[in-house]
């Protein structure tokens, strides 16, 4: 379960609207810099986030050239946490559930994900995302839960 602690400082960041200095938040930590992702939250109601220089780390399979399921599963779990945040005065949030589908492989070049919230009831949203392929094509599909206001 991935599970976002609000900071008094990004708290107050996401009151104000501070979309920028959020996105630096999670750009500037350990997990983004090490998967090479790039959180863009330009439409807070849509997060996304892109992978767009491929490393080794990122090559999966035996012997083949696309991108590794891990790795896919990891920036779904990432985009559907972003989805959250327009709930995150509620107090902490983590990912509790996400199921994908595998469409389509992903080829070796950049690729990316949306995500976006389809209702909330009591403390769990609900979000699904999708990741597309360089050419812009869905490769996969996620749905998640989300559990806000954790202690």
């Amino acid at each position: 379960m991935s599970k976002v602690k609000m900071s008094q400082t990004l708290s107050q960041s996401i009151e104000a609207g501070d979309w920028q200095k959020i996105e630096r938040y999670f750009n500037d930590s350990d997990f983004a810099k090490a998967l090479g992702i790039i959180v863009n939250l330009d439409d807070p109601a849509n997060p996304r986030c892109e992978v767009n220089e491929i490393k080794d780390l990122h090559i999966g399979g035996v012997g083949q050239s696309y991108i590794n399921g891990a790795v896919i599963s990891a920036i779904f779990d990432l985009v559907i946490g972003l989805s959250a945040l327009g709930y995150a005065s509620e107090g902490n949030f983590a990912t509790s559930n996400v199921k994908i589908r595998f469409v389509k492989p992903v080829e070796r070049n950049r690729f990316y994900a949306t995500s976006k919230v389809l209702r909330k009831i009591g403390n769990i949203i609900f979000s699904e995302a999708t990741l597309f392929n360089f050419h812009g094509e869905p490769c996969g599909q996620a749905h998640g839960e989300i559990r806000v206001g954790i202690k």
